[in-house]
């Protein structure tokens, strides 16, 4: 976390402010939720939608807060500790992350895409781990809040930070990398995750292409070569600044080429090029996101032994293509986000299992624009790819997911419900069966409550 006077931050800030204590003394860490301020922390209160911080700020101090951000607009000032004054609390949350990361003496990778951005972060940390003082985004703190709060959260020590950032709109990803400034930068692929606000598959591939804004001179773009849209968006860039380009993917012409991948109870097992690996992760589409991670290494000279070995130690963050027991049963839980490409990548991952009985549980996949309710029916005639025994959906768009799987999947038990609670009743039985449950949907659905419910039996 970042320990700083509160001298040296109205100094990172050049803001003014109100000495209500000592600016000699120590800032430990920051925080954004009064709730969570623990003794010693810097609170800024950021002004939301339905809150604002400001509002909170008595409790952060009983909490232990020693100075607090202020917006000049706001009423009444705290009196117990020492106030910044600035005029926007998230662009001073931001300006500060800038100022602390290039206070930093690390090297930074930075990553994107539609899809495994969260796995490829897990996998980049574990490599980067064997052989460096590593720091990582924690959860999916990836937007212009989370980003800077995980600058903010890297230790004076660390030497490598891997940091995951998100888009949902054109010039968002700009922004974020030009405040990281990653040495090294990571697109593992372009999908239609937020195809809603982007209108196109080419805008949301230039979008992409926007991490490499950011990067330092001298910097290496890793980007999956077997998409002709990334590539594309890549030569339309026009990368100055001597970049170096690595590519990764299936196909032949590609720096790194992932193959004979092959899914064990154990994990995954894989070539790049000619090195075999074993990753500890399930799902075949995490070979792409290892390679990924495996150029980064390289790149930054940890050697094949420790790569090998950071394979087998992830850290991985949850409710993403998880393994959990539910009695006899076992639920894939991949309930964080869901748009068609990791949806087919779920299923996929399912098929890999050699159990008699298999279920696919699939929410709605959100922000999918004009045509949602043709992607979602097209997947529901994709299920016929797979050995499943029932579909059960949820959710106003699933419907056509129903919809289209009862016409193609004469064999399988199909049925929609209209809410959790529903589904849950349903469910419950099943933890008594030999079986695997696949729960997908996107974050809005809240599927993950459905695996808590399962899983504690309530």
């Amino acid at each position: 976390m970042m320990i700083r006077s509160i001298d040296s931050v109205i100094r990172m800030l050049d803001a003014d402010y109100i000495e209500n204590s000592d600016i000699e003394e120590m800032l430990m860490g920051v925080c954004i939720d009064s709730r969570k301020v623990v003794e010693g922390n810097l609170y800024i209160p950021i002004r939301g939608v339905n809150n604002n911080g400001h509002a909170f700020v008595k409790q952060a101090i009983d909490n232990g807060a020693k100075a607090v951000l202020w917006e000049r607009r706001e009423p009444n000032p705290p009196k117990e500790v020492t106030v910044i004054l600035v005029e926007d609390t998230t662009k001073a949350l931001q300006d500060l992350a800038r100022a602390y990361r290039n206070q930093l003496d690390m090297k930074v990778i930075g990553i994107t895409g539609s899809n495994g951005k969260t796995s490829t972060k897990d996998i980049v940390a574990s490599l980067m781990a064997q052989h460096y003082i590593t720091q990582k985004t924690m959860g999916n703190f990836n937007n212009e809040i989370g980003v800077p709060l995980t600058l903010l959260s890297f230790s004076q020590n660390v030497e490598v930070g891997v940091v995951e950032m998100g888009m949902e709109n054109l010039g968002e990803l700009s922004f974020l990398t030009n405040l990281v400034r990653p040495d090294i930068a990571i697109i593992t692929n372009v999908g239609t995750a937020h195809l809603e606000n982007l209108g196109s598959m080419e805008n949301i591939a230039r979008a992409k292409v926007e991490i490499a804004e950011g990067l330092r001179d001298g910097g290496m773009l890793i980007y999956n070569g077997d998409q002709p849209l990334l590539k594309d968006a890549l030569r339309a860039a026009q990368l100055s600044g001597g970049i170096a380009l690595r590519s990764f993917g299936t196909q032949q012409g590609n720096d790194y080429i992932v193959h004979e991948v092959c899914q064990q109870k154990e994990g995954l097992s894989f070539y790049i090029n000619d090195v075999a690996c074993h990753l500890d992760m399930i799902g075949k589409h995490q070979a792409m996101n290892a390679t990924a991670a495996w150029i980064a290494a390289k790149a930054l000279q940890v050697c094949e032994a420790e790569a090998l070995k950071g394979f087998e130690s992830i850290e991985k963050t949850g409710l993403r293509n998880e393994l959990v027991s539910f009695d006899q049963a076992l639920i894939l839980n991949d309930s964080y986000k869901s748009n068609p490409q990791s949806a087919l990548a779920a299923l996929d991952t399912l098929e890999e299992f050699d159990i008699p009985y298999k279920l696919a549980v699939l929410g709605d996949m959100l922000e999918l624009g004009e045509t949602s309710d043709q992607i979602h029916y097209q997947l529901g005639k994709d299920l016929k790819n797979y050995h499943l025994q029932e579909v059960l959906t949820i959710g106003d768009m699933a419907r056509y997911t129903a919809q289209a799987a009862f016409n193609e999947l004469h064999d399988v038990y199909i049925r929609h419900f209209v809410n959790k609670e529903e589904l849950y009743s349903y469910l419950k039985p099943y933890g008594k069966k030999e079986c695997m449950i696949l729960i997908k949907g996107s974050r809005g659905m809240k599927l993950d409550e459905l695996v808590d419910w399962l899983v504690k039996g309530e």
